[in-house]
């Protein structure tokens, strides 16, 4: 009988400790902060997707989102120049950020691509460069210990308006060497975001999948090819993204955050984008279906295994009956 109580314990045990790692759950981020160029600038949803997160989600960029230091135009150069990064740094350091956004590299590219794919410029050398500065930047502010950071790859410029005059025009190999050197980016800036432990988000793949398929936003098709000022284009102009674009990015982000840090905050619906967008009335429903979490990555976090847990309740077992025998002997 003793035998069967301890059995029943020590799978109490187990359950309880099985449970205790199901239920469990970061606290919530007190403060977010961000690096970059145009992107990310601004405090309107047209001009970025932080609006969408700071006034339409609640998290917390500072007051008038003053957390959020990126800056138009700014190069992985003028990001460490303008000292993004330090301010940054400071912004954690005094406890306001738990968790900061990098993302940068557009305005690197454009300089640069006719050179990349001619060979004129060494694929490999500019990488390296973009790289090196985005990981300065990185390693500035991991040392004000924050959560976290959220390390956004190159977009994949060739898909961007802007880049439909001289595509079309680049011989084969040429449009290679373009997108090796993207490509080349992102796979360095993902093992370097990894061996720090942060989360690296695929902005390049992510676009790619929105240019395979069409785009469809509560009903309504979203034209990934081109720009116009009407609100169903994804691109407002050249480079930048609209305000069903920045939708997408903003949930890209927020995804980012729920998968890194254990957090549940609610995607930004299709119905809210078109609102945003001033396309209310032509939504029919949430039909946008994109996995945003395929795009995130960042390194297992280590779960207690089964044996771990069976392990504990026999350790219980083991203890009552030691306590048990003692009893018996006294």
């Amino acid at each position: 009988m003793i035998r069967v109580g301890l059995l029943f314990i020590g799978l109490s045990v187990f359950s309880h400790c099985a449970a205790i790692q199901s239920s469990a759950s970061a606290a919530p981020l007190a403060g977010f902060a961000a690096m970059g160029a145009s992107e990310t600038q601004g405090t309107a949803h047209r001009g970025s997707w932080v609006p969408y997160l700071a006034v339409d989600r609640g998290l917390n960029f500072g007051p008038s989102q003053t957390y959020n230091r990126a800056v138009g135009g700014a190069t992985t150069t003028s990001l460490l120049s303008g000292g993004q990064h330090t301010q940054v740094r400071d912004i954690v350091q005094a406890g306001n950020a738990d968790v900061a956004f990098l993302f940068i590299g557009g305005n690197d590219f454009g300089p640069s691509v006719l050179n990349l794919a001619t060979g004129a410029l060494d694929k490999n050398t500019w990488a390296a460069g973009m790289v090196s500065r985005m990981m300065t930047a990185t390693d500035t502010v991991l040392t004000a210990n924050p959560e976290g950071m959220i390390i956004a790859g190159l977009p994949d410029m060739t898909l961007v308006p802007a880049a439909q005059a001289y595509v079309p025009l680049l011989p084969p190999e040429a449009l290679q060497n373009v997108l090796d050197a993207i490509n080349l980016v992102n796979t360095q800036l993902k093992a370097e975001a990894l061996a720090r432990d942060l989360v690296f988000l695929d902005t390049a793949q992510a676009m790619r999948d929105m240019n395979a398929a069409p785009l469809v936003v509560g009903g309504v098709t979203i034209q990934t090819v081109g720009s116009s000022s009407n609100a169903t284009y994804f691109f407002q102009d050249g480079l930048h993204p609209a305000v069903v674009g920045n939708g997408i990015f903003a949930n890209l982000m927020i995804t980012a955050i729920n998968e890194g840090f254990d957090q549940n905050i609610a995607l930004i619906p299709d119905q809210l984008m078109l609102q945003r967008a001033g396309l209310s009335a032509q939504y029919t429903g949430q039909t946008s279906n994109l996995d945003y979490a395929s795009y995130v990555y960042m390194n297992a976090v280590p779960e207690p295994s089964s044996l771990a847990l069976l392990a504990a309740g026999l350790l219980a077992i083991t203890r009552v009956a030691g306590k048990s025998r003692t009893r018996r002997a006294a």
